[in-house]
């Protein structure tokens, strides 16, 4: 008795100073909420459900890919330790992955799998009995260094002092917490009531307006535009109406209705009719390519299919980054008009000559690095004429320039935005070049921002210039020379995006910003939508 209870009394020292040192706890889930960094791998055959009881959490397939397992980059310090903790129903599970919680601290990872009648670490190779499925228990994996502690309902059931060892297998160590249905061969369910973590992550604060001298910038509502889709360009009528894919707003973006549907780049013209070509080209001949289109008369209220016709002798076609084969550059996201009336499109592709494989990409895809090009137009866009280059480097960026955004300013300067990177999980600068000749010749690229994919950006009233980029994460950044300075680079989105942002000056002194996220709903589902963010913007 003696002996049994001096080991007791070292379990409860070791404990106690352990948990001292473990950060204090805060939902990953809880009552349909979710940790806004909380990310999910869902695949077919598998469902979760909000009921009474809590999320039901079921994996019913054994094929590739199904599995449902919701995790977070936790930060894990491996000396100060991390909590795992979940209150769990088992409904059934004979399978060691079916029903799980995963800690790993960036150097070690283990599992705790609970199964119908016992619960066991995988690595550790330690179990304990119980009954998992005739009531709930609270369910808690403490780590700190070599160490790994299970307790069930308070009380310690599997000591793991020193078992804590097994590397992580990915190939960037994870430091990471999940729990659900974390492999695609097993098979089982339960029902989660909430889960709780303890680590270094801090928590993410609200986004806060940065401070740029002679601008007061704040940040307004969040509105949602649409459901299910990813993001498609906005497009600003002359009347100020708004579009975005298949959805119209006339009150400057804060309602939105259905509406005739608008593409990733247009122009109106002065007597209001409106163009809106497509972005893939077909190839008719050598050098000559055609151009969906769409054309309306009224204002953008109808519109009317046409073909226009490209002539760029060099251009050639190649690989998606789809790995799918096309037969001629992409029209990208914006045209304006030049200091003579005429029209300049802007797109990126491959010249024959262009033949340096992108990296980030399979090499067997023989996917390029990218030129931006700029094509012209008199006759109201049914013709378009290469004008010229306006950047190719094959040893910038990971992928040279592309998704390029064309701004005019008062005095007829052109400004071309381009994105040189961002596939791979990777990114590269956000470059700016300048034509003072109607887009015939183009200064040198110059960095602005140290990422940017899809750039968009406009002139306000009081002369700012507002551009929004982004991957990682969404971007604002200000000028208050056109374009030559840039100040206040701000993140006002952090979460699953394209980063495919664009926006528009709505009244004087207020922007909306459009972009597309991802987010888990409260049974468990991802939930993308597109939305927009309202900013005002005033020059002091």
């Amino acid at each position: 008795m003696i002996v049994i209870l001096l080991i007791a009394g070292t379990l409860a020292i070791i404990t106690n100073a352990f948990a001292q040192t473990t950060p204090d706890l805060r939902p990953l889930y809880a009552a349909g909420r979710w940790e806004p960094d909380a990310i999910a791998t869902i695949g077919k055959g598998t469902s979760s459900e909000l009921t009474d009881e809590g999320l039901l959490i079921r994996d019913d397939s054994s094929e590739p890919g199904s599995m449902r397992c919701y995790m977070l980059n936790w930060q894990a310090d491996p000396q100060k330790g991390a909590a795992l903790e979940a209150r769990v129903r088992v409904v059934s599970c004979t399978q060691r992955f079916a029903v799980c919680m995963m800690v790993a601290d960036g150097v070690h990872e283990e599992f705790l799998s609970l199964f119908d009648d016992h619960i066991a670490l995988h690595n550790s190779r330690l179990e304990a009995e119980m009954d998992t499925t005739s009531a709930f228990h609270d369910y808690r994996i403490e780590i700190q260094g070599t160490d790994i502690r299970v307790y069930v309902d308070g009380e310690l059931t599997i000591d793991g002092t020193g078992k804590y060892t097994t590397a992580s297998i990915a190939a960037t160590p994870r430091n990471q917490c999940s729990f659900g249905a974390v492999s695609s061969s097993d098979q089982g369910s339960a029902v989660w009531q909430w889960v709780r973590f303890g680590a270094e992550k801090p928590t993410r604060a609200l986004p806060q307006p940065p401070e740029v001298e002679g601008l007061e910038i704040s940040v307004g509502d969040t509105v949602p535009i649409s459901e299910g889709t990813i993001y498609r360009s906005l497009f600003q009528f002359a009347d100020g109406r708004l579009g975005v894919g298949d959805r119209l707003s006339a009150d400057g973006g804060l309602t939105w209705t259905a509406g005739p549907g608008v593409g990733t780049a247009g122009f109106e013209f002065a007597d209001g009719e409106v163009i809106m070509p497509g972005f893939s080209t077909g190839r008719i001949s050598d050098g000559v390519f055609s151009l969906p289109l769409r054309r309306s008369t009224d204002g953008g209220r109808t519109f009317v299919a046409e073909e226009a016709t490209l002539t760029i002798p060099e251009a050639t076609g190649g690989t998606g980054d789809d790995g799918k084969p096309y037969e001629g550059p992409a029209f990208d996201h914006s045209i304006v008009k030049l200091s003579d009336g005429s029209l300049l499109g802007v797109m990126y592709g491959y010249f024959k000559t262009d033949t340096v494989l992108c990296p980030t990409f399979d090499p067997e895809w023989k996917l390029y690095k990218y030129r931006t090009l700029v094509v012209r137009s008199t006759d109201r866009g049914r013709t378009w004429d290469y004008w010229a280059t306006v950047a190719y480097d094959p040893e910038v960026g990971l992928e040279s320039f592309c998704e390029a955004d064309l701004l005019v300013l008062p005095d007829g300067e052109v400004l071309c935005f381009m994105r040189t990177g961002g596939s791979g999980g990777l990114h590269t600068p956000l470059y700016l070049a300048r034509s003072s000749d109607d887009g015939k010749t183009w200064s040198k690229p110059e960095p602005i921002a140290d990422r940017g994919v899809w750039p968009s950006a406009c002139r306000m009233e009081s002369g700012v210039v507002v551009v929004t980029y982004g991957r990682p994460d969404n971007w604002l950044a200000f000028s208050l020379d056109d374009g030559r300075t840039w100040q206040g680079h701000f993140c006002f989105y952090q979460g699953p995006t394209t980063s495919y942002n664009s926006l528009a000056e709505v009244e004087p002194g207020r922007l909306i910003v459009v972009y597309d996220r991802a987010s888990l709903g409260p049974d468990g589902n991802q939930e993308r939508g597109t939305v927009g963010t309202f900013f005002t913007v005033t020059r002091r």
